[in-house]
Parts: structure tokens; C-alpha cells; sequence
């Protein structure tokens, strides 16, 4: 079954306000990191210490998160990459949209016209 055209710019007005009700996020990975050390025989493990680490304008970066915000950065964390997905389903309904809005007879080679060169792109000869 085929989704009405109002259907479509419902939903798309929908992730719109979705995405508008995301207020905190922050892109990139967030993970955790233990160092371990030998003393005496004894394997001694610290932390668990956080970094979030990512792309911005093509430049990679780490940055170290105290274990107090850790919480609240995975959350900005899930917020940014709900963004994404939201960003993702916004451009696919526009599409839908757009396609549906189109004049029937502009659709791409739909009166074709012959082309004065062959297939390989030689001039042809009258």
C-alpha cells in the first residue's frame, strides 16, 4: 500500500520536531580505559577512565571525560547518533515527497532524442 502524500509530510513534520527536542549531544564514541600495572607480584588495576574520542572537519579527536559526567556524555552520545538516524529518515521522506510532487512527464530519458554519435562516442556519419 502506498503512503499518502499528507502521510509522508506528516511524518517528515514529525522527525522535525523530534529533532528539535534534542538539546544536548555530542558526536564521536564514548569508551572506557583501565590501566593495569605489575607491583610486587600483584597485577594492580586503575580506573575505569573515560574518553571520548571522534572526527570533527576531518580531524580526529580524544578528549578525557571525568568519571562524574561519563553519564551525561553517553547520554549526549546517544543523543547525537538518534540525530543521525532522524537526519537519515528526514532526507529519505523528502525524497518520497519530492518524487511524488514531480510533473509525470519529467522524468529523466522519457523522449529520448537520437544522438548524433554511436555508442562509443564517434561522431556518426550521414
Amino acid at each position: 500500500m502506498e503512503t499518502s502524500l499528507s502521510a509522508l509530510q506528516q511524518e517528515r513534520e514529525q522527525v522535525v520536531e523530534e529533532m528539535r527536542a534534542i538539546d544536548r549531544l555530542r558526536r564521536g564514541t564514548l569508551s572506557q580505559h583501565f590501566l593495569r600495572r605489575h607491583h610486587n607480584g600483584k597485577t594492580i588495576t586503575h580506573g575505569p577512565y573515560f574518553v571520548l574520542q571522534g572526527y570533527l572537519r576531518g580531524q580526529k579527536f580524544s578528549r578525557h571525560i571525568p568519571a562524574e559526567q561519563a553519564d551525561q556524555v553517553a547520554g549526549d552520545v546517544a543523543n547525537y547518533q538518534r540525530f543521525q538516524a532522524l537526519a537519515e529518515r528526514f532526507i529519505t521522506l523528502s525524497e518520497q515527497i519530492t518524487e511524488r510532487t514531480e510533473a509525470p512527464d519529467s522524468k529523466k530519458n522519457s523522449s529520448r532524442r537520437r544522438s548524433s554519435t554511436n555508442a562509443s562516442g564517434r561522431r556518426r556519419v550521414s
